[in-house]
């Protein structure tokens, strides 16, 4: 009997023994996790960020998920909370890859999913260092951007631009709704550089066009570049603009004033103010902003005005300031030397800030945004003395000045509690305050620029150093 008793008491002891050992988690037992990868697939690049994502379920609750890397150091272990118990998880995390790594090396990203009661998965994905993330280069010889097309002249339209992508580029189109364009072109054997050239007809209507150049590149994981062109088709110039840089020059590089708007405009009649640093100054009138082409007025041969991307400069023959007027219809223009007779703002580098009028001494600084240093303030203005401006000792209606932009620009030129103020508008426009108008804003690549604010043109010339 008590043998009996003792085998019992054994089996019993033995039962909950293997009871306990299958429970040792605090959990019961479950069904093993399961992982859903985004991509078997990865590409990344040296330097360069990629993303691990995932769904994670567990039908109890999940415990953790470890990625690991072991050849890029990666070991890490995202635990969960137990409760309440988590049921589902997307995993979304970002590794960058170290920059001593080779563009043709190939990895295992390794991830292990646990649930709460002890099972565990692994999922494996690939990952790739020759990535392609680079959108297709668009390069547009023309129309520029804001090109005006003179519909008294001619109704054509040459579209032409080159498309450059190291992988390929699959098809290329361009499309404006408003014309009825829309033009597909599907490219076989992936070039990695296409040239798109074609005229296309504008209607008789003059409007405002956005022709839109979209194109996408063969790489695994494709990459589309887009570019937005604004066209002007007019029947007459809506602006022209004076340029003083050569032939060739980038239009684009320079914050403001390059080429100068005009100053005052009576139909086709367009009338500048313009001041020529030095003797046989060389100018040309255009009639769009960004671009030499398609309509560059200078003279030909003979002497006179002509509207040809070959014609010579004009030369203004000393130095000082000159009224220009110019008419694009009837290629007639006048040139005549002046001498100012504004305000002078002399002596401003020893500007002196007081509450007391009687007792203060004019600076000039500037308030606004995107510039380094400078905010809304007129005290910041005065007391960060790298943004004072200087008078130019060559010119007493120029003031100088340094800044380094950091994005895009808005600006007011300014002394004390805005007095005295130039407020920078539209159009490199700079009218003493209050002025017309609200601040304009001004898109400009980071670095150093060198800062002239004309009080007699009435404009100021932010241009790259």
């Amino acid at each position: 009997m008590k043998k009996n008793v003792f085998l019992f008491f054994l089996a019993l002891f033995a039962v909950l023994f293997t009871g306990c050992q299958n429970n040792e988690t605090g959990f019961p037992s479950s069904d093993n996790p399961t992982v859903v990868v985004a991509t078997k697939e990865i590409y990344g690049a040296p330097t360069r960020k990629f993303e691990i994502k995932a769904t994670l379920a567990d039908d109890l609750g999940l415990k953790s998920v470890q990625i690991q890397i072991p050849e890029l150091s990666l070991d890490k272990v995202i635990t969960f909370a137990t409760n309440p118990l988590l049921k589902t998880y997307d995993l979304s995390y970002f590794f960058e890859i170290p920059a001593n790594r080779g563009t043709s090396e190939v990895f295992k990203i390794k991830l292990t999913i646990t649930d709460v009661s002890g099972n565990s998965i692994d999922e494996d994905i690939n990952l790739r260092l020759d990535g392609e993330f680079a959108a297709p280069a668009i390069s547009m010889i023309s129309p520029k951007e804001g090109a005006v097309i003179l519909l008294s002249t001619s109704k054509e339209m040459p579209v032409n631009f080159v498309v450059n992508d190291d992988s390929g580029i699959d098809y290329v189109q361009v499309k404006c709704a408003e014309l009825g364009i829309d033009d597909m072109i599907q490219l076989s054997n992936s070039p990695q550089s296409y040239t798109f050239n074609k005229t296309y007809t504008l209607p008789v209507t003059a409007a405002n066009y956005v022709l839109t150049i979209t194109a996408k590149d063969k790489f695994a994981i494709p990459n589309t570049g887009t570019l937005n062109i604004n066209i002007v088709a007019t029947n007459e110039y809506p602006a022209i603009y004076l340029c003083d840089q050569p032939k060739g020059t980038n239009l684009t590089t320079d914050a403001v004033g390059v080429p100068m708007y005009f100053h005052e405009k009576n139909g086709q009649d367009f009338e500048f103010k313009y001041y020529a640093d030095k003797d046989n100054k060389e100018i040309y009138f255009l009639g769009q902003e960004s671009d030499f082409a398609p309509h560059c007025f200078g003279l030909n041969e003979s002497g006179n005005l002509t509207d040809d991307v070959a014609s010579a400069p004009i030369v203004l023959p000393s130095k000082g300031y000159y009224s220009i007027k110019v008419n694009p219809n009837t290629l007639v223009y006048t040139v005549t030397k002046y001498t100012p007779s504004s305000k002078v703002w002399a002596d401003v580098a020893n500007g002196l800030w007081h509450d007391v009028e009687a007792q203060r001494r004019p600076f000039v600084s500037v308030c606004g945004g995107g510039i380094q240093g400078a905010d809304w303030d007129t005290w910041t203005a005065w007391v960060q003395t790298g943004l004072h401006l200087a008078n130019n000792p060559n010119n007493p209606y120029q003031l100088l000045g340094e800044y380094t932009l950091t994005g895009t620009v808005e600006a007011t030129f300014t002394g004390q509690w805005w007095s005295p103020s130039w407020r920078l508008i539209k159009n490199g426009i700079a009218t003493m305050s209050p002025g017309e108008n609200g601040n304009a804003k001004y898109p400009a690549a980071p670095g150093v620029y060198k800062v002239v604010l004309d009080t007699e043109l009435e404009r100021v010339f932010i241009t790259k150093k």
